[in-house]
């Protein structure tokens, strides 16, 4: 099955900037990891109302993925604003401490 293809297929008419669209699928054995990069002023559109859209298409690309004999098929959206952000923090981890006579 080809992901980008059908990915591209169906998020082009709903797009503003299509021409801005890449989905870039990485295969490792029976996994297949699908992220779609998207201008900044589309990712609304790509997720939808309360995560619906998204949502229905990660539905679609499993099913698609277990009927071509795949285990794991994980979709995600590039979000751009992940790259700048501490990890750790984001995830519950601890803060960096503060120094108490730093005020």
């Amino acid at each position: 099955m080809d992901f980008s293809a059908f990915l591209s297929d169906v998020l082009t008419p709903i797009l503003d900037h299509p021409q801005a669209l890449k989905v870039d699928v990485k295969t490792e054995g029976r996994k297949i990891e699908v992220m779609i990069y998207a201008d900044p002023k589309d990712r609304g559109r790509i997720i939808g109302k309360s995560g619906r859209m998204i949502s229905s298409l990660r539905t679609l690309v499993k099913a698609a993925g277990e009927k071509a004999g795949v285990n794991t098929v994980n979709l995600e959206l590039y979000d751009e604003d992940e790259e700048g952000t501490d990890r750790a923090a984001a995830r519950g981890g601890s803060a960096p401490e503060r120094d108490p006579e730093a005020r």
